[in-house]
């Protein structure tokens, strides 16, 4: 089965299309340096990784060039935009701003929150583990997806649709597995923290998570 195959509703009840996830892996590759600058993107290569019709692929790279991280160069061939340190730095400042507005929001509504559904996704993530190894490309899209469920529950509808659109304001690019973590029991130790309703412990929590991430764990 694809890694966007799966259908994974959102807090709107509408299914994330796929191509959604190609456009959100792709840009999170390319912001986190795994596509360096330079690097040729082909339809059909990742059409290959991800097991997806070039369709989706091909609307994500449209919109990926006109938001200035791919170029077309010589011959209509796309290349990756080169996206330095401090730009990656500051994506990542952003990213620790918004999950803590993300755990103070979600800890006024735990009684409200599909608390199994969150710890539902989980499987997919273990799925993806034992299946095709972390730093594979199904695992970067299950991973995604659970923080993206995760904001979806803390924000009301029509915020969460709107930061989705807005992709400059939605640091999706910084959730990236943590090294050196084991990947499913850290992301279910977050949950029960979230879900705690204890403001402090979610905060500090996600900030935790997060610091990790950019290989730092220093709660400055």
């Amino acid at each position: 089965m694809s890694p966007l195959d799966s259908v994974i509703a959102s807090r709107r009840g509408e299914p994330i299309s796929a191509r959604e996830r190609v456009y959100l892996y792709l840009r999170q590759q390319i912001t986190t340096g795994e596509f360096s600058g330079g690097t040729r993107l082909t339809e059909e290569q990742i059409a290959d990784e991800l097991g997806v019709s070039r369709t989706p692929i091909r609307e994500a790279l449209q919109r990926l060039t006109s938001e200035g991280l791919v170029e077309r160069v010589r011959r209509g061939q796309l290349i990756v935009v080169d996206f330095d340190a401090q730009a990656r730095t500051e994506l990542h400042e952003l990213r620790v701003a918004f999950d803590q507005v993300a755990a103070k929001l979600i800890t006024t509504k735990t009684s409200s929150v599909e608390w199994d559904s969150l710890y539902a996704m989980l499987a997919p993530l273990d799925s993806a583990l034992t299946e095709h190894g972390e730093g594979s490309a199904q695992y970067a899209i299950a991973h995604l997806e659970f923080h993206l469920a995760i904001n979806r529950a803390a924000f009301c509808p029509i915020t969460s649709s709107f930061l989705e659109r807005q992709a400059f304001l939605y640091p999706t690019d910084d959730y990236v597995q943590q090294s050196g973590h084991e990947p499913v029991s850290q992301h279910r130790a977050l949950l029960d923290e979230l879900s705690s309703g204890d403001l402090d412990r979610a905060t500090t929590a996600v900030r935790i998570h997060a610091l990790r991430g950019h290989g730092n764990t220093t709660l400055s």
